[in-house]
């Protein structure tokens, strides 16, 4: 470790997560896709020559070009971070799935009249369908149940000026959060998160606060602020930025793999936030796990749920 306060840095390299290769620099996926491909190619054109065998070979193998082209584009091609053949499974996915989704409910849903229906599908696609939910539920302690995808739990984090701080104070930063990185045992996510901020609850505590603030100037100035706060949210959307820590847990035993519940998943939940709160309070960033009533606000906030569309905004 160095004793000097000089700075340096250390490059990540960016296919950590890359499969292995197993022949001429090709892995698994590529051999099985670029192999197939030319199994096939070759079974066609056995099949067309034994049917056609007066036909020269290059008009045989002509058909053919197309089909390799399009096998060595998905076994090396890539975009924006994915291979070829996994973006275009999304993409078909993607245009499979229905775009105009609605709250679900327990009740089975009405069909659409005849016309209706026709005018949809004829101006928007598919008609609506209900919003997937993967949350089964939340418990008392603000586990969430994904059903067989097992359990998540949540917690916000602080934030730390990483400009204002001298270059040894920096390193010390990066070594706290980096040895956190280090000692995890299991999947989490950091999620950075903007949604619109409400200013009518302290626009209301400013203005019921006022008339008891020891001077008048005090009791002025609350109440400047409180209209500079209500023309503010009357211009513009206020937006407000939050850090968010998921941690996951799988579904452990034979029952609970079948569907059952898992009694040990959320004390492993709350147990893994508990560590991250302490590891990272050597970087100065405050960890604080969402209760039952926090999350359930977070969860509607964050679907929209609970929000009335604003003008110009689709339903």
């Amino acid at each position: 470790m160095r004793e000097s306060g000089e700075r340096y840095a250390t490059r990540i390299p960016a296919d950590v997560d890359r499969p292995d290769v197993i022949v001429a620099r090709l892995t698994a996926r590529q051999v099985v896709i670029l192999a197939g491909t030319g199994l096939l190619v070759w079974a066609g054109f056995m099949a067309a020559h034994a049917t056609l065998p007066r036909v020269p070979a290059v008009y045989l193998i002509a058909p053919a070009a197309p089909v390799a082209a399009i096998a060595i584009g998905l076994a090396l091609g890539k975009r924006d971070g994915l291979t070829a053949d996994k973006f275009v499974l999304a993409a078909l996915r993607h245009g499979r799935t229905p775009k105009h989704l609605v709250a679900g409910s327990d009740e089975p849903a009405q069909p659409l009249p005849q016309f209706l229906g026709k005018q949809l599908r004829a101006k928007a696609g598919p008609t609506p369908a209900p919003v997937p939910m993967p949350a089964h539920g939340i418990d008392a302690g603000g586990v969430i149940d994904l059903g067989s995808e097992g359990y998540a739990a949540l917690a916000a984090c602080g934030v730390v000026n990483f400009a204002l701080r001298t270059p040894v104070e920096q390193d010390g930063l990066v070594g706290s959060f980096g040895r956190w990185l280090n000692g995890l045992t299991a999947p989490v996510q950091l999620l950075v998160r903007t949604h619109r901020l409400d200013l009518s609850g302290a626009v209301e505590q400013l203005r019921e606060s006022a008339p008891g603030l020891p001077h008048p100037a005090l009791e002025a100035a609350a109440a400047e602020h409180a209209e500079y706060l209500e023309q503010l949210a009357g211009r513009r959307d206020v937006l407000h930025r939050q850090v968010l820590l998921a941690a996951r847990e799988p579904r452990t035993g034979r029952k609970a793999k079948a569907g059952g519940p898992d009694a040990a998943a959320p004390q492993r939940l709350h147990r893994r936030l508990d560590e991250a709160a302490r590891a990272l309070a050597g970087a100065q960033i405050q960890v604080r796990a969402f209760d039952d009533a926090r999350l359930r606000h977070l969860l509607v906030d964050a679907t929209g749920a609970g929000r009335e569309p604003t003008e110009g905004e689709d339903d």
